[in-house]
């Protein structure tokens, strides 16, 4: 979606097109993504979903569409096909976001730089720490 800003300016998209168009661009990627689907529940959060070594309502709820460790005393869960519907999402968000950025006050590369500067930090942050999905963020 490079060049959706561009073609944007020239032939006048309507918005339907803007949000079809980063879906159909991401799905590729999606396809091919075969890393960890799972995320850490923060500390805090923790507790409403398993309490003393037993799931309470909520983690039994949330059983019905993720998977709750409970070795991990839920503090992992793998969201498994909506980690991949998020991700497409944020593909759709960050796209647009930069886009409707660049036509208010065009700063869309300081907006471009600081996500890139995000993600090249969390990496980096990553492969340092010895942790398990570490063979995720090396190239």
């Amino acid at each position: 979606m490079l060049f959706l800003g561009f073609t944007d300016d020239v032939l006048e998209w309507p918005w339907r097109y803007k949000l079809f168009l980063p879906t159909v661009a991401s799905l590729p990627l999606l396809c091919c993504y075969t890393g960890s689907t799972s995320v850490v529940v923060p500390i805090p959060l923790r507790i409403h979903l398993m309490s003393h070594g037993e799931l309470t309502t909520l983690g039994k709820v949330l059983c019905y569409f993720v998977v709750v460790d409970q070795n991990s005393d839920g503090s992992i869960v793998n969201l498994g096909v909506f980690y991949l519907l998020y991700m497409g999402l944020l593909a759709v968000f960050c796209t647009n976001a930069i886009n409707i950025h660049a036509g208010i006050n065009g700063l869309e590369v300081g907006q471009s730089y600081v996500i890139g500067c995000a993600v090249l930090y969390h990496n980096l942050v990553e492969i340092n720490n010895d942790s398990i999905s570490r063979e995720n963020h090396v190239f």
